[in-house]
């Protein structure tokens, strides 16, 4: 492990921070002074804080999948375990949770929590006080993305999965709208929301869930009319991951470099199962055989 990490460091240069992990890292959640991991093999939802400050959390977890601040509160979506979890509280779920996002909903100031089960296929939306609500039937549903994409003050969400690839849930104020966007092969494994062109209107991107892939569907400032593909790398093997902020886009793959939105001449190694982007800019990656790795956005390789 000690010489796993060197070479990480000489890889990444003296602008990187590499700190090892109870598990194989699978999201990445911001919180206070630092951010928050799902691991697997074995379970556990953990806290790195100022880059290399490691505290495991007390969520009791089967199988961990996304994570989300609800309510300012960090929560957990755990797979096998059929339930939403945090500190100290266990909610219920019909069925198995992959990607879940804080959504004001409603219009109500209290959020709702966006949860995506995998099985059987379903959006639910999930109260404070538990109460499950079904917003959209979506075979494979696997992640959420909550954002005000056409401008009308609402939030909406992306959602994207296997078999059922992107759609568009639009918040009316009444029933949603649904559009469908598109799909990458057999489906779509993640989504975000990102303005890619710079033209003011925020358009989706996504990772194939099995053949390999990524592309971007580009806004038409209506959402009922058509949304253009345009690939982003159909060469990419075993994409895991895709984290986007602002115009900014990072994707990690098992069996390809790490693909950066912003700076094409960046190289980096394959191995990566989770990615983000804080907000000055650093880049922080999941490595499969338990680490994180932090590189600086100021004056580093970045």
């Amino acid at each position: 492990m000690i010489r796993l990490v060197f070479e990480l460091l000489l890889l990444f240069g003296s602008a990187a921070q590499v700190v090892p992990l109870p598990g194989t890292p699978i999201a990445i959640q911001p919180v206070d002074l630092g951010v928050a991991v799902s691991c697997v093999n074995p379970s556990s939802i953990c806290a790195v804080y100022s880059g290399s400050v490691l505290e495991v959390l007390p969520f009791k977890v089967q199988s961990p999948r996304g994570l989300c601040l609800w309510n300012d509160e960090l929560v957990a979506a755990d797979f096998a375990g059929k339930s939403i979890v945090t500190g100290n509280r266990v909610i219920p779920l019909p069925g198995n949770p992959d990607g879940i996002s804080e959504v004001f909903w409603n219009s109500s100031s209290v959020p709702e929590l966006a949860v995506a089960l995998f099985e059987p296929g379903v959006i639910v939306l999930v109260q404070q006080d538990g109460t499950i609500s079904t917003l959209l039937e979506m075979p494979g549903v696997k992640c959420l993305s909550s954002c005000d994409a056409d401008g009308d003050d609402d939030m909406d969400i992306f959602a994207s999965g296997c078999g059922s690839g992107v759609v568009f849930i639009e918040n009316t104020g009444a029933a949603p709208v649904i559009h469908r966007i598109g799909t990458i092969q057999a489906g779509v494994k993640r989504c975000c929301a990102v303005d890619m062109n710079g033209d003011g209107f925020i358009d989706v991107a996504g990772i194939a869930c099995a053949e390999g892939g990524a592309g971007w569907w580009e806004n038409p400032g209506y959402p009922g009319r058509g949304w253009s593909f345009h690939d982003i790398d159909v060469s990419l093997e075993g994409p895991k991951d895709i984290f986007c902020r602002g115009d900014s886009m990072v994707i990690a793959s098992l069996f390809s470099g790490v693909v950066f939105s912003f700076d094409s001449a960046i190289q980096l190694v394959e191995g990566f199962t989770c990615c983000f982007i804080s907000d000055n800019g650093d880049v922080i990656l999941g490595h499969r055989l338990g680490f994180l790795v932090t590189v600086s956005g100021n004056g580093g390789i970045l």
